[in-house]
């Protein structure tokens, strides 16, 4: 399957795969719409006790800037994305943009969940 992989130029963040290459904003107003620099995903107990999830106070702080520029997306993420422009919404964020970062944290939710 073909991945998308992130591309960051001058502060803006694309993801390209062979010839398509979409602009998805600059990488700040990605973590103004994500909220914050970083991401806490929170795992419950029983989710603690994975070998390879260190998070024994049960929360695992994800830098948003670095996942975003090192996490590949399927074509289907990013044909929902292409669909939005870079119109800036009421926030003054481009309407791509925050989309993008809406599915980028539900992804992260999604390591979570059970």
């Amino acid at each position: 399957m073909k991945r998308y992989e992130p591309d960051c130029v001058d502060g803006t963040l694309y993801v390209v795969a062979d010839e398509d290459r979409v602009e998805i904003g600059s990488l700040d107003d990605v973590v103004a719409a994500v909220g914050s620099q970083t991401y806490v995903i929170e795992y419950d107990e029983r989710q603690r006790t994975q070998p390879w999830l260190d998070a024994d106070d049960g929360e695992l702080e994800i830098d948003v800037r670095d996942a975003v520029t090192s996490l590949p997306l399927t074509p289907e993420l990013v044909a929902e994305v292409r669909d939005f422009d870079m119109r800036t919404e009421r926030y003054g964020l481009p309407t791509r943009t925050v989309e993008f970062a809406d599915r980028f944290v539900d992804i992260l939710e999604a390591q979570g969940r059970e």
